[in-house]
């Protein structure tokens, strides 16, 4: 009888070990992603902060702060009201969060280094451009 419980007892104690082990390949294997920097849009028609810098990797979340109001994140010299106010680095593409609405953000992760000029076209003439220097 003795035989059987310490048996049985073995096997128990073999399985958890091995699913312990499994379950820690499994959450050590997977990346670990970057926290996001976020950056608000206000209704003074500025981007807080102006400026920031990231790694590679690492996204960057605007978030539209402004109650009621719309606001758009742009690198796209072909939406930007003036082109001179948005450049990316070589090798990148552009992006664009389209009109982002009260309490809604726009996520985008950058995979090239370099200096990235943006601009909200909705508010640029009023000065509402901002910068991430990505590094590696």
């Amino acid at each position: 009888m003795y035989q059987r419980l310490n048996f049985a007892i073995c096997v128990c104690a073999t399985l958890i070990f091995l699913s312990l082990v499994s379950v820690q390949t499994t959450f050590s294997a997977r990346p670990q992603e970057a926290a996001a920097v976020v950056v608000k849009m206000t209704a003074e028609h500025a981007f807080i902060p102006k400026a920031i810098t990231v790694k590679v990797g690492q996204p960057v979340e605007w978030v539209n702060a402004e109650e009621g109001g719309i606001h758009q994140v742009t690198t796209d010299p072909d939406v930007a009201a003036d082109p001179g106010d948005v450049s990316i680095p070589d090798g990148a593409e552009p992006f664009d969060s389209k009109l982002i609405k009260s309490g809604k953000s726009f996520r985008h992760q950058f995979t090239v280094p370099g200096v990235y000029k943006y601009a909200c076209p909705p508010h640029e003439n009023a000065g509402m451009i901002g910068q991430v220097t990505v590094t590696k």
